[in-house]
């Protein structure tokens, strides 16, 4: 009931419209009603000249043809303002909202998952939250409809039958009494296999849209290795369970419809078989049985329909309420209430007794602890590089102070501001990030570097990309800034992505600026061109530097060694590499082709 409860919320810029449409619906289901009344009347007036006592009221002094004509008339007039005209628009405004709803919906789902910190990203597959997000906005709009729309002019169609029934024959009506019950029990245990099976198929259909995903993402490491019939293999197992678990479902679910439709049978076998009986001997009207035939469709039949809509709810409910563990998912780091946005003057950088642990990640099962008890002070306009083996908590170190993670203890602050205590979207704009991992949009060049400032000018991101020594290769292409990039950057080579992101991050000129591995992918000679560029951009900026290449890191104001989580050593290029410390020790191993 909660989930329903919260169905109607979620939707609420949607009802005025829904209200529409269940009037409209309401009025339909009325005048449908009174269709069988009229072809009641034209069969006893064709086979008996007689007319009930309501329209030989209007209709009596008129001529045998003329009251054929006005029956037929009325009758097909009924059904044209039905379903031509309030039908129609039904139709329009259920395909319209249907698309706001898709929209809406979309939108929120969408707005949530960008709210979740990376450690959310860690633990759900973007395959995974794709698929969960289609079926459940799918799901939503109509199962809304159905309990707002479809049920009310199915439970008017229901009773006015039940009591037009009863009116003309009790006894023809007591298979009513013996029928429905059982058809509605019938259909309770099938809806309850439906929604069983259908968990169970919903995770494996989540799972090959996983594979799917996966495979397009990663298609280039497949063909490098050869591994198409491995990857089509693990498609094929997770079908088979499918099929298999799709089958099972299949096999009961048609058992159930076998008992339904039987019960069905048998109550219209009751009712030709008396109602002929009646007819026979005189005790019943031809054209009345017609009706009570026609009403007791329209009592099976809304009850039949009550037990689909059951029977869909059952269903769409499953990808709904998996679809709202992503909207209610906790997330590790979110703003304190009452956070203000961060005011950075100088770009002071301190991290006091910070740890932090990795816990359950895709990366890590159980919890890897990264730092114990760091401490570290950058100053306002100091650059700092981090160097040290992989895994010591370099890239963590870069993670922490854009807050994608919390320390479990600790502070990190920025010009003496506790980062927990401020609004994410601010402490962020105030960072200029080149991360070892670059992301792209599958746009035009100039959209991605344009990205973090998007007010820029055409003459702004000429200037970056020249710094950024990605200039003469966007000159060489036909488009030039208008040349679309790819999916994840496929038409770029590896060094031309970090150049862009490079762009990038200087066009945002923040205050503190973040270069993970900014220039790993770029070979020597572009390595060094542009080093001169970015060392002009970090002036007078607080600057962190991670890096491999020590190349990088010698004009840094300090070295930073990084071993175990712990700060190992630090100091000036010159000031290390007069101890014999691990500093030294990697600097030689690079040798002097890096000076």
């Amino acid at each position: 009931m909660k989930d329903f409860k919260r169905l109607f919320v979620e939707t609420k810029p949607l009802h005025p419209v829904l209200l529409v449409i269940l009037l409209l619906a309401i009025i339909g289901s009325l005048l449908e009603m009174a269709t069988p009344w009229l072809y009641r009347e034209i069969v006893n007036f064709l086979t008996s000249q007689n007319l009930s006592e309501l329209f030989a009221r209007y209709l009596g002094d008129k001529s045998k043809t003329e009251i054929l004509f006005w029956l037929i008339g009325i009758y097909f007039a009924i059904d044209l303002i039905n379903s031509g005209l309030i039908g129609q628009v039904r139709f329009y405004l259920d395909a319209i909202t249907g698309v706001r709803s898709n929209l809406l919906l979309t939108k929120k789902s969408l707005g949530r998952i960008l709210s979740m910190s990376v450690g959310f990203f860690e633990k759900k597959a973007p395959g995974m939250l794709s698929a969960r997000m289609n079926s459940g906005i799918s799901e939503i709009f109509g199962i809304v409809r159905s309990l707002v729309v479809s049920i009310t002019p199915l439970v008017i169609n229901f009773t006015i039958a039940v009591v037009v029934m009863f009116m003309f024959s009790k006894p023809l009506s007591l298979v009513f009494a013996i029928v429905a019950p059982i058809y509605v029990v019938i259909s309770i245990w099938r809806a309850r296999i439906m929604r069983f099976w259908q968990k169970k198929l919903r995770t494996q259909w989540e799972r090959q849209h996983r594979l799917i995903i996966d495979n397009f993402y990663h298609q280039q490491l497949i063909k490098e290795f050869s591994r198409e019939d491995y990857e089509l293999s693990r498609l094929e197992a997770t079908q088979a369970k499918i099929l298999s678990m799709r089958k099972t479902q299949e096999r009961l679910l048609r058992l159930t419809g076998f008992l339904r439709e039987f019960v069905y049978v048998l109550g219209y076998m009751w009712v030709y078989g008396y109602g002929g009986y009646l007819v026979l001997t005189g005790k019943l009207m031809i054209g009345d049985l017609i009706l009570f035939v026609a009403y007791l469709g329209r009592v099976l039949g809304p009850l039949g329909s009550v037990m689909q809509i059951y029977d869909s709810i059952q269903v769409g409910m499953v990808s709904i309420q998996r679809l709202f563990k992503i909207w209610d998912y906790k997330d590790e780091v979110t703003d304190v209430l009452g956070a203000e946005p961060i005011k950075v003057s100088e770009g002071g950088i301190e991290f006091k007794q910070v740890g932090f642990s990795y816990k359950n990640t895709k990366k890590f099962k159980g919890e890897k602890v990264v730092f114990k008890n760091l401490n570290l002070r950058i100053e306002p306009r100091e650059v700092v590089a981090l160097v040290g083996p992989s895994g010591v908590g370099k890239s963590t170190f870069v993670k922490l102070l854009m807050r994608f993670y919390d320390p479990v203890k600790g502070q990190v602050l920025i010009d003496g501001q506790d980062i927990k205590h401020v609004t994410q979207r601010s402490l962020r704009k105030h960072i200029s990030a080149v991360m070892q991992d670059v992301a792209v949009f599958n746009n035009t060049i100039g959209y991605n570097i344009k990205y973090g400032k998007p007010a820029a000018t055409d003459q702004q991101v000429t200037e970056v990309a020249k710094i950024a020594n990605l200039f003469d290769f966007i000159v060489s292409l036909r488009k030039r800034f208008k040349t679309m990039v790819g999916e994840k950057g496929v038409r770029l080579s590896g060094g031309e992505r970090q150049r862009l992101a490079i762009a990038r991050a200087i066009l945002k000129d923040a205050k503190i600026i973040v270069m993970d591995e900014a220039t790993s992918a770029l070979d020597s000679e572009n390595e060094k061109k542009i080093q001169d560029a970015m060392w002009k951009l970090i002036e007078g900026r607080t600057t962190i530097i991670v890096a491999h290449r020590l190349s990088t890191v010698k004009r840094a104001d300090r070295i930073v060694v990084f071993d175990k989580g712990k700060i190992l050593e630090q100091g000036t290029h010159e000031e290390l590499m007069k101890k014999s410390g691990y500093y030294r020790r990697l600097f030689t191993m690079q040798g002097q082709a890096l000076l």
